[in-house]
């Protein structure tokens, strides 16, 4: 899933949940210049994701109250926004509108990510990706090995056909 070097991006999360076919949650999120991303939260992080979940609800909630009492700022659910820290990476996704245009939108998948709880403190979730494993590295190591097993059955052939000529 980490494929690429993990980048941390401040995000504004906005309370708009979703979730996506394999189960993963999904908040909408703005990045500078205020463009419009998803941030996904996959697998084994979701467990981590309550404290966050949390945090939303309760903004989501307070700017309900507030948008009840005439506050016409908070009617739009786009305004509340909570400023995250998110680790991790860029996957770039089109999608086909009405129309057939296929449209280009960007998901940052999240390994860890920081935020302010409700008391104030500054809460760290999620955990770095596992050591990704050295592709080309190891194609190389099977490479040499394989060379180093051609050439011992060459050399084998060739004592081989060394010691049948000295026989004769």
């Amino acid at each position: 899933m980490f494929k690429r070097e993990l980048r941390d991006v401040p995000v504004e999360l906005i309370p708009i949940l979703s979730r996506n076919n394999r189960g993963d949650l999904v908040i909408k999120g703005i990045v500078k210049p205020n463009a419009e991303i998803e941030v996904l939260f996959a697998g084994r992080r979701l467990k981590d994701v309550g404290g966050l979940l949390e945090r939303i609800k309760v903004m989501r909630a307070q700017g309900l109250r507030t948008a009840k009492s005439g506050h016409e700022a908070m009617l739009r659910i786009r305004r509340l926004r909570l400023p995250v820290r998110v680790r991790g990476n860029w996957r770039m996704r089109f999608e086909t509108d009405e129309s057939g245009w296929d449209l280009k939108s960007y998901q940052l998948l999240a390994a860890q990510w920081a935020f302010t709880d409700l008391k104030g403190f500054h809460v760290l979730c999620g955990s770095p990706p596992d050591l990704p494993e050295d592709r080309l590295q190891d194609r190389a190591r099977a490479a040499r090995a394989q060379l180093a097993a051609s050439r011992a059955r060459v050399a084998e052939r060739a004592r081989a056909a060394e010691q049948a000529r000295n026989r004769s």
